[in-house]
Parts: structure tokens; C-alpha cells; sequence
């Protein structure tokens, strides 16, 4: 099925509303939570999987940054720059999903650090 632009714009904005609205926030609480009870070693794999995670989002930034300025130019380079987008966004949901999951998966098992 091939979808419009307009199509794609909505898709980009609603993956975009949901990281920011809802993945975003909850990594942000797990990696407070973090930083307050794990211990070292595990705070370090944590640090690791962060430092992933940021390179992710500048790359993302990238893609996003290049489907806006695309608006006015040729109709299938806009579709090609916003599934990138898309595609890109997407998968940084994913990271920040897999990060988290992880992140509670180190809290569940860290003694307080109190």
C-alpha cells in the first residue's frame, strides 16, 4: 500500500508524540533511579548502554532534521526522507524501550545504595 505524504507526516508526528510523550519520560525516571541505587559495576553497563543510546539519537536527530527541510523539495525525495525519519524514530523507540527494560531489569536485582 503506498501512502501520501500527509500519510507520512501524521505517522512521523504520532511516533514522534509517543517518544517524547511517553518513552522518553520513563527512561529519564528509570535513569534516576539508576543513578540513586545501583552499583558501580552496574551503573557502568547502564553508563554503556546510555552513551549507545545517545549516538542513536544524534543519528535520529539527522534524519529528522533532513525529512523538515525537506518540505519544498522533489515528491520522492520527501517519501525517501520521511520513511527515514520514520524508520529512525522507530528505532529509537525500540533502544529506549530495550534500555529501559534493562535499566529495570538491573534495579530489580541492586541492593539501595543508602
Amino acid at each position: 500500500m503506498h501512502q501520501s505524504i500527509g500519510d507520512k507526516r501524521s505517522l512521523l508526528a504520532e511516533e514522534m508524540l509517543r517518544y517524547f510523550g511517553d518513552t522518553c519520560p520513563t527512561l529519564a525516571a528509570r535513569c534516576q533511579a539508576a543513578i540513586v541505587r545501583l552499583p558501580a559495576l552496574a551503573c557502568r553497563e547502564a553508563a554503556d548502554r546510555l552513551q549507545d543510546f545517545a549516538a542513536v539519537t544524534k543519528a535520529t536527530n539527522l534524519e529528522l532534521l533532513a525529512a523538515r527541510a525537506a518540505g519544498a523539495g522533489e515528491q520522492t525525495t520527501n517519501e525517501f526522507l520521511f520513511d527515514r525519519a520514520l524508520a529512525s524514530i522507530e528505532h529509537l523507540s525500540e533502544l529506549a524501550e530495550e534500555t529501559t527494560r534493562r535499566i529495570d531489569e538491573l534495579l530489580s536485582g541492586a541492593p539501595g545504595r543508602n
